[in-house]
């Protein structure tokens, strides 16, 4: 049985009252990959650098490891490090700086450019992501929001936990926080179990069974803020 879906409109129940946290995603909901990874391609560039990534299996291994270093890396020069560590025994400094430059070159966000309507709505902001923080820092969103990624959280969305880190550290309880995200099962439902309130930001309308608050721009987030 399908969920009725519920868009946002302008009887909708405003949330403002009880909000004092807005919490953010950042991949898919504020920022966008600048250009896609075309991964046969990438993963034949790695072999450049000693990486080998052949069958099904390792596509699916070196992706888990590669989202698991990333959120814990200071720097692409870090986390190439980090990488060798698992596949080269000993590589040599230049080899690893070339896939820090290599990396940094083909993996670059940029944001929506909607980010600019809630930069300056009067709540404290906060973003949780599973990407590195240096990646988000780069796009200066530290400006304006705090930043917890896995070197801060120690845990990844889904898991409750990461969530209950940002509410400890910025002192607010699961009812007094908005969580925006692009993800039903990562974002979402977590946060509704914990007590939060949660819009999906669906860009490009593809979500079609969800009974929850559904925007297709942050711009909406001041009507749904009843601002």
């Amino acid at each position: 049985m399908k969920l009725k879906l519920i868009l946002f409109n302008e009887s909708s129940t405003h949330f403002t009252s009880a909000i004092k946290l807005l919490l953010f995603d950042f991949s898919g909901t504020l920022a966008y990959l600048s250009k896609p990874v075309d991964f046969k391609e990438f993963f034949d560039s790695l072999k450049k650098f000693g990486i080998e990534i052949a069958t099904g299996e390792d596509i699916n291994v070196f992706t888990s490891l590669f989202a698991d270093l990333l959120g814990f890396a200071k720097n692409w020069l870090d986390f190439s490090e980090k990488l060798f560590e698992e596949y080269v025994e000993k590589p040599e400094r230049e080899v690893i700086e070339k896939l820090a430059k290599f990396l940094e070159n083909n993996i670059s966000f940029e944001l929506y450019d909607d980010v600019k309507e809630i930069i300056d709505l009067p709540f404290q902001k906060a973003i949780l992501s599973a990407n590195a923080k240096f990646i988000i820092e780069n796009l200066g969103l530290e400006k304006f929001a705090e930043i917890f990624t896995p070197r801060e959280t120690k845990t990844l969305k889904p898991d409750p936990k990461t969530f209950l880190v940002v509410l400890n550290k910025l002192k607010v309880k699961p009812e007094e926080v908005l969580m925006v995200g692009d993800e039903v099962e990562r974002d979402l439902i977590p946060a509704q179990k914990l007590g939060m309130k949660t819009v999906l930001v669906d860009r490009e309308d593809k979500v079609k069974d969800y009974s929850g608050i559904k925007i297709n721009s942050l711009r909406e987030i001041k009507n749904i803020l009843g601002l």
